[in-house]
C-alpha cells in the first residue's frame, strides 16, 4: 500500500520533526544521518540503526501516510537514540 506522501513530502515532514526537537536534544544528535526509504519489509515505520558505526535513523515511506505520522516516527526514533524503549516511548505518547 502507497502512503499519501510523495518522497519531498516526507522528507520535508522529516527535516520538519528535527527542527522542532528541543535544542538540548538536537545539539546531542551529533552526526546521525536521518535518511527516507520506500519501505521496510516487516512493516516497520522507521528504525534507529546504528550498526558498524554509522549511526543512522531510517523513515520508512509508506507506513508514514501523513506529516504528523512522520513526525511522531522520527521522534520514536530519536528516543531510541537516547536510549528510551518501548516503554518508555508509549508512557511520552511515541509508542
Amino acid at each position: 500500500m502507497r502512503g499519501t506522501l510523495t518522497d519531498d513530502q516526507v522528507r520535508g515532514a522529516v527535516q520538519e520533526a528535527l527542527d522542532a526537537l528541543p535544542p538540548e536534544f538536537a545539539d546531542q544528535m551529533g552526526e546521525v544521518a536521518v535518511v527516507v526509504e520506500e519501505s521496510h519489509p516487516d512493516g516497520l515505520m522507521g528504525i534507529y540503526d546504528p550498526v558498524g558505526g554509522l549511526q543512522r535513523i531510517v523513515i520508512f515511506r509508506e507506513a508514514n501516510p501523513t506529516a504528523e505520522e512522520v513526525r511522531r516516527t522520527v521522534w520514536h526514533e530519536v528516543g531510541h537514540f537516547f536510549g528510551m524503549d518501548e516503554n518508555r516511548l508509549h508512557d511520552l505518547g511515541y509508542g
